[in-house]
C-alpha cells in the first residue's frame, strides 16, 4: 500500500505489521500513563486534562486497538493514523518538554515521534483543539479568516481587538482619546504615574519588571498590527498565525482578569 503525505490514512486499511505494532504501543503506553497518571509537580493537572481529553474522544476505538492483534488487522472503525496522533498531539508537547521521561513515557515517545515520522499531521487538524481554548473575543474575529487562509487578517483583527478592548476601557476611565503608544503608556506605564491597569502591588523589582514586561507584550501588538495596516505583509505559514493568535488571547484574558 502506498501511503500519501497530507492525506488521512484510515486504520482499518493498513496492512504493515511495523504502522500497526507501533500503532497499538502507542496507545498500550499511553493507557499505562493514563492508569497511573502521574502528578507533575506544578502542572496544575494539565497533564491528566490533556491525557483524558485525547482519551475520551476515541475511547471505544482505542480499546479495541490496544487488544487487536498487529499480525491481522481485524479493525473496522473510522478511526485514521493522522486523526489519533492529533488527539494525542497536546499531551505529547507537554511530555516531550519534561526530561528526563521513564521507560513507559519513553515507549510512548517512540510510538508517537515514528508514526508522526510516516503519517505527518496536517495543521487542518491541530488547529481544532486550538480554537477549544482560544479567547472567544479573539475567535469571534479571527476563526473564519484563519479557516479561509486570510493569515494576515487573522492576526490584524485579532490584534485590533484587543487593542480596542484596551482602549475602551482606558478612555472611558480618562476621557480622552489615547491611541497607539500613548494608549499603552496610560495604561501600564508606572514611572510618572498611576497607571490605569496594575498587574501586581509594584512594590518590589520583580513585581515592576513584570509590569514593564507585560507593557512591552501590548506595545507589541501595537507596532505589529501597524506595520500589517500599511505594508504588503504576507504570512502563509498557519502555524505562525496560530502563534500571533495565541498571543492576543492571551493579552485578552489578561485583561479579562486585571480590568476592575
Amino acid at each position: 500500500m502506498i501511503f500519501k503525505k497530507n492525506l488521512k490514512h484510515p486504520i482499518k486499511d493498513i496492512e504493515s505489521v511495523t504502522y500497526l505494532t507501533a500503532i497499538k504501543n502507542l496507545l498500550v503506553y499511553e493507557n499505562v500513563l493514563k492508569n497511573r497518571m502521574i502528578s507533575f509537580s506544578g502542572d496544575g493537572g494539565e497533564y491528566e486534562y490533556k491525557l483524558n481529553r485525547a482519551y475520551e474522544l476515541y475511547n471505544k476505538d482505542i480499546d479495541k486497538l490496544i487488544n487487536s492483534n498487529p499480525e491481522k488487522n481485524n479493525y473496522i472503525g473510522l478511526l485514521s493514523v493522522e486523526s489519533l496522533l492529533d488527539a494525542f498531539s497536546e499531551y505529547y508537547d507537554l511530555l516531550i518538554s519534561q526530561m528526563p521521561h521513564d521507560e513507559d513515557e519513553a515507549n510512548f515517545l517512540i510510538a508517537y515521534e515514528f508514526l508522526c515520522g510516516e503519517f505527518p499531521i496536517q495543521t487542518y487538524y491541530k488547529s481544532n483543539f486550538f480554537w477549544d481554548d482560544i479567547h472567544q473575543d479573539i475567535k469571534k474575529v479571527s476563526y473564519k479568516r484563519f479557516q479561509s487562509k486570510h493569515y494576515v487578517d487573522a492576526v490584524e483583527s485579532a490584534f485590533k481587538q484587543v487593542i480596542k478592548r484596551l482602549k475602551d476601557y482606558v478612555n472611558s476611565k480618562t476621557e480622552r482619546k489615547y491611541d497607539g503608544d500613548k494608549l499603552m503608556h496610560r495604561a501600564f506605564d508606572f514611572s510618572e504615574q498611576e497607571p490605569i491597569i496594575k498587574f501586581n502591588n509594584l512594590k518590589s523589582i520583580e513585581e515592576k519588571d513584570e509590569q514593564r514586561g507585560l507593557q512591552y507584550l501590548f506595545k507589541g501588538i501595537v507596532a505589529l498590527r501597524n506595520r500589517k495596516a500599511h505594508e504588503n505583509v504576507i504570512i502563509d505559514d498557519s502555524n505562525l498565525c496560530l502563534e500571533y493568535l495565541a498571543l492576543a488571547s492571551l493579552l485578552m484574558r489578561l485583561l479579562d482578569k486585571y480590568i476592575k
